[in-house]
């Protein structure tokens, strides 16, 4: 098997490695090819996983180096020969596919996020040419394509809607974590922490995480003097200029920002509550994570989110791009201590076993089976 990936960091190249390691413990040869620079790529070797360097730009459009791109993995396909090509995210799915054109292999396709529908809620101009092509794009790209994963029901759902593909290509897989539970909390984070409560968020620092609506319901409750703890850990284009927001404003002596080194599981385990104010998702790793270890999570209540938390049992919903109702409910989870436990504890429970590691490995190796005999 061959995966191909785009981000250095974050959901992705994780989703990649969980996979890799679950899919070489059933005995099957796994081909990475990624960024040189990608957090996971030692982990990856450590697991057994052929590696090769892939020079992807994130950009929608970026003709020379996705020209490329292509070339490489037309090269890298007539080499390795592997059996399935799986490709994950946007720009990996569109490279990766279009360099298997010439190639007689399965390729199966992870969105993680269907990018061409967040144009819908980007305040850009072009904003509704960029949706009606990339669109079209991957309406032909999935002429192609033996099966799409998604990673909850509304992305499978929305494949089927938008033609990508037609239903019975279209499969639900969610994503599957095992986190150390034995891991030990962030020493710096538990400095910061003090008496309690830290709530905080640890994602990439980018567009897609709400950080102007995190960042503006943190100064609301700051100029009422209810701002919590809250810890800002991410790499990422934002990072400095939320960084220096903090610094510059209200949020100096509460509010931390971070870089983030993997593993995850220390900075979750310091965290009193988890908040994701995303404008769009698939279905964070991260979030999963906390559930099982018992760290409850605030979270928009976008895309595949609302599918695993019920508010108020399982964790905390709000709309996204909503600086009053995000502050609010941060104020309400900081300050009921009893209700926060109980959430993490129902959490907690569901979470173990449907988004086990081992149930994800199971399905997806289910669907490269079916996916060998759909086209």
């Amino acid at each position: 098997m061959l995966h191909v990936f785009e981000p250095e960091e974050g959901g992705i190249p994780e989703h990649v490695l969980r996979l890799a390691e679950g899919l070489g413990a059933r005995g099957h040869r796994i081909h990475a090819a990624g960024p040189a620079g990608a957090l996971v790529r030692d982990r990856l070797e450590a697991c057994g996983a052929q590696y090769t360097p892939l020079s992807l730009v994130g950009a929608l459009a970026a003709p020379r180096e996705d020209l490329a791109a292509v070339r490489a993995i037309a090269r890298l396909l007539r080499a390795s020969r592997p059996q399935i090509l799986h490709v994950h995210g946007q720009k990996a799915g569109l490279v990766g596919r279009v360099g298997a054109l010439m190639h007689r292999v399965t390729t199966v396709y992870t969105p993680h996020g269907l990018v061409y529908r967040t144009q819908r809620v980007r305040p850009r101009r072009s904003a509704r040419a960029r949706y009606f092509a990339t669109r079209g794009v991957e309406r032909a790209l999935g002429r192609r394509t033996a099966a799409v994963i998604g990673v909850a029901e509304a992305e499978r759902r929305a494949v089927v809607e938008d033609g990508l593909v037609p239903a019975e290509r279209a499969h639900l897989v969610y994503n599957g974590v095992a986190p150390d539970a034995h891991a030990t909390p962030h020493s710096e984070l538990v400095r910061f922490r003090g008496h309690g409560p830290l709530l905080g968020m640890v994602a990439g620092l980018r567009e897609q995480k709400g950080l102007p609506t995190l960042l503006d319901a943190l100064e609301l409750l700051a100029r009422d003097g209810r701002a919590p703890r809250f810890a800002i850990v991410g790499n990422g284009p934002l990072h400095d200029e939320v960084a220096a927001r903090v610094r510059g404003g209200p949020l100096a002596a509460t509010t931390l920002v971070l870089p983030f080194q993997p593993p995850v599981e220390p900075y979750l385990m310091a965290l009193d509550a988890f908040v994701l104010p995303s404008y769009w998702e698939g279905l964070p790793l991260t979030v999963l994570d906390c559930m099982v270890l018992g760290v409850p999570v605030l979270a928009t209540a976008v895309d595949g989110l609302p599918e695993v938390i019920r508010h108020g049992e399982t964790g905390y919903l709000v709309a996204a791009r909503d600086p009053e109702a995000l502050a609010g409910q941060i104020a309400a989870v900081a300050g009921d201590e009893p209700g926060r436990r109980a959430v993490a504890q129902a959490a907690a429970r569901g979470a173990r076993e449907c988004f086990s590691l081992a149930r994800m490995v199971e399905r997806t190796e289910a669907v490269y089976r079916t996916a060998l005999r759909a086209l």
